[in-house]
């Protein structure tokens, strides 16, 4: 049998003294010690015992193992939170919306929601929140050069905010916290409109200035349609656009059940009174 040990005692002056779960045992160099380094106080060994319980050899753990073995122990303590963490989490919020959650942070910060063709230069791509970036900017091309990294503003804290609120209901007992669902779907739409507006805008100059040149204003909005088809939606869009949806469907679905049990709840009030 084996037991890990610690040395309480070394054999510089007789016998030497291990413990093992809590119990002392008496140990001699010879015969027993099996490592060749000397036994010194503090020194973690692995001891081997006989059926009667007495020691019968002690083998010094090395550094590395003794590393090792805490690294593994903090992880596996780790996992074991995290993982009590996640049920607590899932308990609570449950699986679908964490995901649902998961998807529109993914889609939002990671994914690529729009790709600009630039000629002689390829295709650029920017996630959602460097488009918000454009949105807090006056020069889109400064925006372009920069590959969107300018400042959110209060779009960003809108983003956010629209991230946090379909998990409204759980901290705020009102029928109304379901609606904060809508919040993810009524972002993304704002963002659409805002950043259609604001590329006619930017494009819309040299249209305007070829009003009065029938053939100018021809060529200016053709460009104009041109520069709008090198623009396209990506992948952040579509995953974010399905999990919204999804807490627009279900939050919308509780608010209706919710605002119709309170209703029936008020129908039935004076009846019981009377």
């Amino acid at each position: 049998m084996k037991k890990r040990g610690k040395i309480l005692r070394d054999t510089s002056a007789g016998p030497g003294l291990v413990m093992a779960e809590g119990q002392q045992y008496t140990f001699s160099l010879e015969g027993m010690w099996r490592s060749p380094e000397a036994p010194r106080v503090g020194m973690v060994t692995d001891v081997e015992f006989d059926d009667d319980s007495s020691v019968r050899t002690l083998t010094l753990v090395p550094e590395s193992q003794l590393a090792k073995e805490q690294a593994e122990a903090v992880m596996a303590a780790a996992r074991e939170r995290g993982s009590a963490l996640a049920s607590g989490a899932v308990a609570k919020f449950g699986m679908p919306s964490l995901i649902a959650g998961g998807l529109i942070v993914i889609g939002w910060w990671m994914l690529p929601a729009v790709s600009v063709t630039v000629p002689f230069a390829g295709s650029m791509h920017f996630t959602l929140w460097q488009v918000l970036g454009f949105l807090g900017s006056s020069n889109i091309m400064e925006v372009l050069a920069s590959r969107g990294s300018g400042s959110t503003g209060i779009y960003g804290l809108l983003a956010i905010a629209a991230v946090v609120a379909p998990f409204l209901h759980h901290v705020w007992n009102d029928k109304r916290a379901w609606l904060g669902g809508l919040a993810p779907l009524l972002f993304m739409v704002l963002i659409g409109l805002l950043v259609r507006s604001a590329l006619h805008t930017a494009m819309g100059g040299s249209v305007g200035a070829g009003a009065n040149d029938p053939a100018l204003g021809d060529f200016a909005r053709q460009a104009q349609d041109e520069a709008m088809k090198a623009i396209s939606l990506g992948a952040g869009i579509y995953v974010s656009a399905l999990a919204s949806l999804y807490f627009a469907v279900t939050s919308t679905k509780r608010f209706l059940v919710t605002s119709a049990s309170d209703a029936h709840g008020y129908d039935k009030s004076p009846r019981m009174v009377a």
